[in-house]
């Protein structure tokens, strides 16, 4: 009875602490790995050798966080874009660098402008009747088909990897919108359905229909 017990209580303290573990250990490599960027350039203060090697990473992460943002700054006027152009057109044409650049490219696009594109959380039975799929809308501008019905373009993204999947024109009476937003709908389809939240019923839908 005692061994049940504290295998019970075990399990419970592993359940807690493991998330926030594995949180705090994730977000300081990444702080860590991306603060050694720029840790000569700090290490030029001397006054800053005095301080606690943790101090002087995160130091260094604050300004990688700065040079990226005034980076971000600059590429969203019309001389940054053109700058980028240029440096895009020159990395697709280097032998080596093309691949990598390539695959990097597409992957910041999937995670964040495709993610940024998407407007609503929806739901179409697919692919059979009695099945239902959760799939994104990609813009509420509708597409009329021949026989005048209108449609809507929808991303089905595959779990656990949600850059890929397909693109379907679906019918307007076909498509049953979500009270999940986006980052729920992608959480939902990350975890496979087991980070499901409270909350998250697809039973509270409602029609689409008056959207566009």
């Amino acid at each position: 009875m005692l061994f049940n017990r504290l295998r019970r209580y075990f399990l419970t303290g592993l359940v807690t602490v493991l998330p926030i573990g594995l949180t705090i250990f994730v977000l300081w490599f990444i702080i860590s790995s991306l603060g050694k960027i720029l840790r000569p350039l700090v290490l030029w203060q001397h006054w800053v050798e005095r301080l606690p090697p943790a101090v002087i990473t995160i130091i260094s992460f604050l300004l990688l966080l700065i040079a990226i943002t005034l980076i971000g700054a600059l590429a969203s006027g019309i001389v940054g874009r053109q700058i980028l152009v240029g440096i895009d057109r020159l990395m697709q044409r280097l032998p080596l660098a093309r691949s990598v650049y390539s695959s990097t490219r597409q992957l910041t696009d999937a995670v964040f402008i495709k993610r940024s594109s998407l407007r609503k959380t929806v739901v179409v039975e697919y692919p059979r009747p009695g099945l239902f799929a959760i799939g994104f809308l990609t813009s509420e501008e509708t597409v009329e088909f021949a026989d005048g019905r209108r449609g809507y373009f929808v991303f089905f993204p595959t779990a656990p990897n949600p850059t890929s999947g397909w693109l379907a024109l679906v019918p307007e009476q076909d498509i049953t919108e979500t009270s999940l937003s986006i980052e729920e709908g992608l959480k939902l389809v990350v975890s496979g359905g087991l980070a499901r939240t409270s909350g998250l019923p697809l039973l509270r839908t409602k029609s689409l229909k008056g959207l566009g």
